[in-house]
């Protein structure tokens, strides 16, 4: 293999570092763009958190009296409680409103619930078309380039979705940029929607590092094409433009080869799939004039061979390109399209590392039914990727039951034994293309963390893997508990005390498992224990936003302040904001059993201890002073007063 900055003589000098600089420069406006989102919600979380402490105790997180300040005016819609009170009468004052009314359904703002006599209690005014999934925060939600996709971004955010895949080999950067900023908006639209911050996580496949063409235009989409008959002696472009990586056609055909142009000569013959045979009339910059010399089908995304003469590097131009798209608009986990070696990991966190990309969280492609063999040859995969997404290869006979080799089921299992996140695909399933045997249920219903859905345009209506997989999953989750051994391999019993707290959610059937925290390492050994109870994560650790609702069941509630308090404070509050999530989202309901995970020591350097609270909706607040820092009998007992004036 040569070097990046291997040359030949009439060509200048391209280094990664000039490389890396050409990229900036183009991608600059796109960080700008994503700076102002940023800021924008952080403002606005900040609004939401003072609005929701004033409304609980009386003052704001910064400690002082609520004077209606013109940013708080902010929050205040035309859909908002308040302002329906004020327009009947001007006497009623903002602090007779209840904070418990204060409710995001908006059919229900004009009304009282006791004029429908509790009729509808313990359900929900929808305002979506279609009814909320019950398994919503199991899924990843596959983005692609649709037109007028802000609705539906949002009614997915309602619903609870927070984890999303981007492919950046499909689609140009200006496409994906814009889905990016979407989401973003929509994070926003529905927060202030809400009441409480939004956060989803993002990850973002790059482009193989082989090479293969691109994607069909809509139009031939549209059309029902899926493949292109290439007849001898028929005129046709490869490019390496971007622009045309999911728009080709008969005509002009993607490929991600930018850094073997310069070798190939005119002549040269170029192999796609088996069949197909190109031969090269002229070398152009960014393409290559060919015409075909042996028919045969075109399909999307099939391989492409070229002559032994190109170099070959150690990373591709694309990778880089996508290695800074993903870092430029604060996309913080990036999935590799394959496992590969050992070196082949080397080379790509060496180019991370260049890039200044390495507090990257780099994920692992896997395609799990085409796994062979018997002698542990990905277990090393376990230990240095951060994650993996798991698909699967359609069989030659459909339908068929999905086989697995011991070297498959030996990685899910060690994958899942290292409390890493597993990112499953299980289209071929819903298709019904694929068959899991009852001896596969744990690697296809249990050890995933999330599954990916495909969101396109018309999308499939199907329910039978969602309801196969919610069936299955409730009968192994308490099953799979109580056979796990018990092993405790921290040196805090960490491990113990996730297994405890899943446990606890278990028999007294809570509604909510509520971990204060700065780091995400109790979430993440809470996951691994599947409980099904959702997981609320409250933390001011702004990295975490980038991953951590990739694990299972896990929502993240931002809380950041811009004051410094002391660690009773700032547990008791994180404690309140997150039961008030709860409440106002109706996810808990009155007696309803919510467990509490928290720092009860100072010197800790995350969660030790864990509390059973039964939710009291009026006065938590002050039940949380007296259930969080217990103290003897014949010491003062603790109050709201006396955390808050700590």
């Amino acid at each position: 293999m040569s070097e990046l900055d291997h040359h030949t003589p009439e060509e200048p000098a391209s280094t990664i570092e000039s490389i890396v600089g050409t990229m900036f420069s183009r991608l600059r406006i796109i960080a700008v763009d994503m700076e102002k989102l940023q800021k924008a919600k952080e403002k606005l979380e900040h609004m939401q958190r003072r609005n929701t402490f004033f409304h609980l105790l009386g003052q704001d997180d910064d400690g002082s009296i609520y004077r209606a300040g013109s940013d708080m005016q902010v929050l205040r819609s035309k859909y908002s409680l308040i302002s329906e009170v004020n327009k009947k009468s001007d006497e009623v004052s903002e602090e007779d409103v209840d904070f418990e009314d204060l409710s995001e359904d908006l059919c229900l703002l004009p009304f009282e619930e006791d004029r429908w006599h509790g009729y509808f209690k313990g359900f929900q005014v929808l305002t979506t078309p279609q009814a909320p999934d019950p398994n919503e925060n199991s899924k990843c939600i596959e983005l692609t380039a649709m037109l007028n996709c802000e609705q539906e971004l949002k009614s997915c955010l309602l619903n609870g979705v927070r984890c999303f895949l981007i492919d950046l080999s499909v689609g140009t950067q200006h496409d994906n940029q814009s889905l990016i900023v979407k989401l973003r908006e929509a994070e926003i639209s529905v927060s202030k929607e809400l009441g409480f911050p939004v956060a989803s996580s993002v990850m973002a496949k790059l482009s193989p590092r082989h090479q293969f063409t691109g994607g069909f235009s809509t139009q031939f989409r549209q059309d029902g094409k899926t493949s292109v008959d290439l007849e001898q002696g028929k005129q046709i472009v490869l490019s390496v433009d971007r622009d045309y990586s999911d728009r080709c056609n008969e005509d002009v055909v993607y490929v991600n080869a930018r850094f073997l142009i310069p070798d190939v000569q005119q002549f040269d013959f170029i192999l796609v799939g088996e069949e197909i045979q190109l031969m090269v009339r002229s070398v152009h910059a960014d393409h290559l004039k060919c015409c075909v010399a042996r028919g045969g089908v075109l399909f999307a995304h099939m391989p492409v061979l070229f002559p032994a003469r190109c170099r070959r590097f150690r990373i591709s131009y694309e990778e880089l390109e996508d290695l800074t798209f993903a870092r430029e608009v604060g996309l913080n986990v990036v999935v590799s399209h394959i496992v590969g070696t050992s070196q082949y990991l080397d080379d790509l966190e060496h180019a991370m590392a260049v890039m200044h990309c390495d507090g990257m969280r780099l994920y692992a492609r896997v395609v799990l039914n085409e796994i062979r063999g018997c002698k542990g040859e990905l277990n090393w995969a376990t230990k240095r990727y951060d994650g993996f997404l798991v698909e699967l290869a359609e069989p030659a006979i459909m339908p068929d039951i999905m086989h697995l080799c011991p070297d498959a089921e030996c990685f899910m299992q060690l994958a899942h034994a290292s409390k890493k996140p597993i990112i499953f695909d299980p289209r071929l399933i819903d298709e019904q293309k694929l068959r899991v045997d009852p001896a596969h249920y744990y690697y296809t219903f249990f050890y995933p963390d999330k599954y990916v859905v495909s969101w396109s345009p018309q999308p499939k209506v199907t329910g039978y893997f969602r309801f196969l997989q919610s069936a299955i999953f409730q009968q192994i989750c308490p099953q799979a508990l109580a056979v796990t051994p018990y092993c405790d391999r921290s040196h805090t019993g960490a491990d113990s005390l996730a297994r405890a707290v899943a446990t606890a959610s278990l028999e007294i059937r809570a509604v909510s498992i509520v971990v204060i925290g700065v780091t995400t390492r109790m979430v993440q050994k809470i996951a691994h224990f599947r409980p099904q109870a959702p997981i609320l994560f409250v933390s001011h650790m702004r990295s975490a936003e980038d991953y951590v609702s990739m694990y299972h069941n896990v929502t993240m509630l931002p809380f950041r302040s811009k004051c410094l308090v002391g660690h009773r404070r700032n547990v008791f509050r994180k404690a309140i904001y997150g039961l008030a999530y709860l409440v106002t989202r109706k996810l808990a309901q009155q007696n309803d059993p919510v467990i509490l995970v928290y720092n009860h020591e100072e010197g800790t350097s995350f969660p030790e201890k864990y509390v059973v609270y039964k939710l009291d909706k009026t006065h938590f607040a002050s039940h949380m002073a007296e259930i969080l820092f217990t103290v003897d009998h014949d010491q003062k007992a603790q109050t709201l007063k006396d955390i808050e004036a700590i």
